[in-house]
């Protein structure tokens, strides 16, 4: 008898396949049903550690960030309305020094900085900053709902006045709600995440100019009028105030300004203690030396910015030849250079230091500065007859503008990275109202003097002073980088050579 297969002892074996059977079948060629195999587990792909998408996956963050949205582009709606306004106020009652009065709203818009900043600071890291944000928003509709209050047919001073003062009202608002902000993003996103927080942020801000100042805001005001918009506005922040109101509470040690001395002591005013939180947040940015050096940085962008903010209308319309209205076929381009340069900046920065990258920026945003300021006589010079076509100025400006806005990203992202990265939690808020409050009291002379030295000397002039000044100042950081690069290799080397024993030789002579 022949023995079953798989059983050595003899015994037969039992019914249905044994456990070696299909393999045992397969050696002998039988072609036998194979088991089923399991299907692969899915895989799912997890977006990296310090990418948009996983910031985005942060709850509490993608609402401040949409409330930051929405806001940031009503605002920019109501900065377009306001310039178009009182432009049209100019022309209309044929005023002089077009310049200086459209200075006027941005310096109206720039000054509570000054005055208030480091009050804002204090309150933002006292207070629940949820609750402050949400009171601020609330502040700015109503800021605005006082414009709707000014009538056309009261003598120009006047309207002219009402408007600075609105704006005046709105900016102070506005000011208490970025610190608040800023100070808000490291609570809520890890500190690996903060360079993509960062960049989300001014990705975000810039998408904000382009839809409320480039976009949005110009098609609302042709279609609805400027007082349509300013109304829808105030709806808006509305509903940001209620959004805030979601964000977790803050935990900056929100408590009474006042604070109880010691046992038996005296009670300390407010006002001394907010004098006292105030000199806390200087001498804490003074002992830091790459704090102040990224505030420097922040301040020189926006100050750039605002100026040729000032005198972009002026340029438009007297240099390119541009309506007012179509003032977007410039700035739209600069606000798209800023979202390229947003969404690469992380990757750049990876690969070059960051004050590497920030010095070549300012030297690269000069030299944009001064080529559009000289756009118009260089085209005229090499174009056949001298006669340009606006379209073709327009292209070339746009490339231009969109280039800036790539050096502009270059220099913010970095630098207010470097600004959280160095400030604590306690004192992070007082850290941007000290920053905003310097920027703004820098700019406020540049940005007064270059409006009315374009009143003077023509705005071709002004821009190009300007692209010169930051072409020199950019050269000059990237000479100063590299100096100071070359003396730490120099030493380094120097050390490497001597050895341990040398300094040990060294020591014993002392």
């Amino acid at each position: 008898m022949t023995r079953p297969v798989g059983d050595p002892g003899g015994n037969v074996a039992p019914d249905g396949p044994g456990p070696d059977d299909d393999i045992l079948g397969l050696a002998r060629g039988d072609r036998g049903p194979l088991p089923e195999a399991e299907p692969l587990p899915t895989i799912i792909t997890a977006p990296p550690p310090n990418s948009f998408a996983a910031v985005l996956r942060n709850g509490a963050f993608l609402r401040l960030w949409i409330a930051q949205a929405i806001s940031q582009t009503a605002n920019n709606m109501i900065n377009f309305a306001l310039l178009l306004r009182v432009r049209e106020i100019v022309e209309i009652h044929g005023l002089g020094q077009a310049n200086t009065a459209i200075s006027l709203v941005i310096l109206a818009f720039s000054l509570p900085s000054v005055l208030f900043g480091p009050i804002a600071g204090v309150v933002a890291d006292r207070v629940n900053r949820r609750h402050l944000m949400a009171v601020v928003n609330v502040a700015r509709g109503v800021a605005v709902l006082s414009l709707l209050f000014i009538r056309p047919e009261w003598q120009v001073e006047t309207i002219l006045l009402a408007h600075y003062v609105g704006t005046f009202l709105f900016g102070i608002a506005g000011q208490f709600f970025a610190p608040a902000q800023g100070a808000t993003i490291p609570s809520l996103v890890p500190r690996a995440q903060l360079m993509s927080a960062n960049a989300l942020f001014n990705l975000t801000f810039t998408a904000a100019q382009l839809l409320g100042f480039a976009t949005v805001g110009p098609i609302l005001v042709k279609i609805f009028g400027l007082d349509a918009v300013l109304a829808f506005t105030v709806v808006v922040f509305l509903g940001c105030a209620a959004l805030v109101m979601t964000l977790p509470k803050s935990t900056n040690g929100a408590g009474a300004m006042a604070v109880v001395g010691p046992a038996g002591g005296t009670v300390v005013h407010p006002v001394a203690r907010l004098w006292e939180d105030i000199k806390e947040g200087l001498v804490y940015i003074l002992q830091d030396t790459m704090l102040m050096r990224a505030i420097g940085h922040l301040t020189l962008a926006a100050t750039t910015f605002l100026m040729v903010a000032a005198l972009g209308p002026e340029f438009v319309t007297g240099v390119v030849g541009l309506p007012k209205e179509d003032i977007g076929y410039v700035v739209a381009p600069a606000g798209v250079g800023v979202l390229v340069g947003v969404l690469i900046v992380g990757r750049v920065s990876a690969r070059v230091e960051r004050a590497t990258l920030i010095n070549w920026s300012m030297l690269v945003a000069g030299l944009m500065i001064l080529l559009t300021a000289l756009s118009r006589e260089a085209l005229s010079l090499s174009w056949p007859g001298g006669d340009v076509p606006v379209v073709f100025e327009v292209v070339v400006v746009g490339c231009l503008t969109a280039t800036l806005g790539i050096c502009n990203a270059f220099i913010l992202v970095p630098a207010q990275t470097v600004l959280q990265e160095r400030s604590h939690e306690n004192i992070r808020a007082r850290v941007y109202a000290t920053f905003f409050t310097i920027s703004n009291t820098v700019s406020f002379v540049p940005i007064f003097f270059a409006a009315a030295f374009a009143d003077l000397f023509g705005v071709v002039q002004v821009l190009t002073a300007v692209g010169l000044l930051l072409m020199t100042l950019g050269a000059w950081s990237v000479l100063h980088g590299r100096t100071v690069e070359a003396a730490m290799w120099r030493r380094i080397r120097t050390r490497r050579r001597q050895g341990p024993e040398t300094v040990d030789a060294g020591e014993e002579t002392v």
